[in-house]
């Protein structure tokens, strides 16, 4: 299956995705970042179900690319 695909298939599903990876991301209000650990610097807003997230540190992406973050792995 190709990298698209999944993250096709994964359209607004994200928090569960999420959750189930025990990735915590909030409520979209400012949070802890999974990532780097910052108090309150992350947010996820989830735009377009896509699973995206914004951390003043670690900078932004989609829901792929803060599971490869957290398990500092690539696809």
């Amino acid at each position: 299956m190709k990298i698209n695909e999944i993250t096709s298939q994964a359209v607004d599903k994200w928090q569960s995705i999420f959750s189930s990876l025990g990735i915590v991301v909030g409520n979209g209000k400012h949070c802890p970042c999974p990532v780097c650990g910052g108090k309150d610097r992350f947010r996820f807003d989830n735009k377009n179900g896509r699973g995206t997230y914004f951390c003043n540190l670690c900078g932004s992406g989609d829901g792929l690319e803060l599971i490869k973050n957290y398990y500092h792995c690539d696809a």
